[in-house]
């Protein structure tokens, strides 16, 4: 009865991704089977994912699920993965899909020891004194 409501909740979440945000999105999602870990939920007639996904992305060949239809996968959409007993499916990290930034393009702060005082201190300039030893000359 409780995992009724669980699928049904994560069928839920997964209609509630809007068509903005996916054609926001840019790159590749869809997930991976880890064909050692997939088994085809031995036992039942059909693989759980194969029967969860609306958007037919899984099907059965030899006996285990197949990602056929990756395109089809909602963006940013996990709600399979936690369909999968064996834990035999997984997806991209969403960070990885973010377009990557030099360390010298962001102005981040950095941890700095007080050559003076050997308090440690954040800061975004190129010293090694912090503002109180500085304040004081």
């Amino acid at each position: 009865m409780l995992e009724r409501y669980y699928l049904e909740y994560l069928r839920k979440r997964q209609r509630e991704i809007s068509d903005d945000y996916m054609s926001s999105q840019s790159g590749l999602w869809y997930p991976t089977i880890y064909p050692d870990r997939c088994d085809g939920c031995a036992g039942k007639e059909v693989p759980k994912c194969v029967e969860f996904c609306e958007k037919k992305v899984f099907e059965v060949r030899d006996g285990k699920a197949v990602v056929v239809r990756p395109q089809n996968c909602v963006y940013g959409c996990i709600a399979c993965e936690f369909v999968c007993p064996r834990k035999a499916i997984a997806f991209p990290q969403r960070i990885a899909s973010l377009p990557r930034v030099k360390m010298e393009d962001k102005g981040l702060l950095h941890r700095v020891k007080c050559v003076k005082c050997g308090k440690i201190f954040l800061t975004n300039r190129d010293t090694n004194i912090c503002m109180d030893c500085e304040k004081a000359h």
